[in-house]
């Protein structure tokens, strides 16, 4: 299930916001570099969940890209980089990446986009409006 500031684990989302469904393994690559170009430069939101609870990263910084790392003991990985047009300012790692869910508005943008590692923890990356 989808978390969001907007609701809760284990509730319905709310109108005018699809869920898709997991993409699949295989595509992962190619999805995440036509999600970049889609969404490159649109101010961000990164919450994660974990057990301890979310931390929530307020930096509101333009999305630079998205990137897939395929080799190595903790992939499948994910690399989200946050910056100005030609510097990375932060960059956010997901290791061991087993699902990628993005969710899309009613008037067809991405609304956020949710990874889930192995041990269960949650990154949200949301697009602030």
């Amino acid at each position: 299930m989808i978390a969001s500031p907007e609701w809760k684990k284990n509730e319905i989302p709310p109108e005018g916001v699809a869920i898709k469904d997991n993409i699949h393994r295989n595509t992962w690559a190619e999805y995440l570099a036509t999600f970049t170009k889609r969404n490159e430069s649109r101010p961000t939101w990164l919450q994660v969940f974990g057990k301890p609870g979310s931390q929530s990263g307020d930096h509101a910084l333009p999305l630079i890209g998205i990137s897939l790392e395929e080799n190595g003991a903790d992939a499948p990985g994910v690399h989200i980089m946050f910056g100005g047009r030609d510097e990375i300012e932060t960059r956010h790692v997901i290791t061991n990446v087993e699902w990628v869910l993005p969710q899309i508005g009613a008037d067809g943008r991405d609304v956020a986009i949710e990874f889930v590692d192995k041990k269960g923890q949650v990154c949200l990356l949301i697009f602030k409006q």
